[in-house]
């Protein structure tokens, strides 16, 4: 890849976390990680936000988790985990059937109105790097336009920034990230504006 094309996909998909505001909710897309859950329970604990919403049903992970995932959906598993850190089970709404980005908005939307009545003017968002634009796009078509995502982007074994291109994972992880949201953004699941 030469320089232009690397600064262009740094400029469009590895986008940065946003300053932490004060949020009725806080978030939190799938993925079956614990960097999810501790950073969750650590932005409730400095009362950054009222109540966690953890989605994702059953895991389509590597056979490294078979074994957690066997009888248990990535929502429970990080419900349980938050309990662990000392967020109070009332303040978490679990949606556990999704099984991608779109299914986790749409089908959290219906807990959101059920709890809320309305969506909340501010959110915070949790998800992996080089998720957050295509995050920020689903939220955007599916939820709410006129709510503010506080993106707060995890990095975990598998989703580094740094040395992105020297690394063949990552980098075909990132060009894959690519074709997703152009995928993704014909079929109308994702936002433009």
């Amino acid at each position: 890849m030469n320089k232009s094309t690397i600064k262009a996909i740094e400029d469009f998909l590895i986008i940065k976390s946003d300053k932490i505001e004060k949020a009725d909710l806080c978030f939190c897309f799938r993925f079956p990680r614990p960097e999810l859950s501790n950073i969750a329970a650590k932005l409730f604990k400095k009362r950054h936000c009222e109540y966690i919403l953890i989605a994702g049903g059953k895991a389509r992970s590597p056979k490294t988790y078979d074994k957690i995932f066997k009888d248990i959906t990535e929502a429970e598993w990080h419900l349980q985990r938050l309990i662990k850190l000392g967020v109070p089970k009332e303040r978490i709404l679990i949606e556990k059937f999704s099984s991608n980005m779109k299914e986790n908005v749409v089908f959290s939307k219906k807990i959101i109105l059920s709890h809320f009545k309305k969506i909340p003017l501010k959110i915070i968002v949790i998800h992996k790097v080089f998720h957050g634009r295509r995050a920020i796009m689903t939220l955007g078509k599916n939820l709410s336009k006129q709510t503010k995502y506080i993106l707060q982007l995890v990095e975990t074994p598998n989703h580094q920034i740094k040395n992105w291109r020297q690394n063949k994972r990552l980098k075909n992880h990132l060009i894959d990230e690519i074709r997703k949201i152009g995928e993704y953004t014909l079929k109308d699941d994702l936002g433009l504006d």
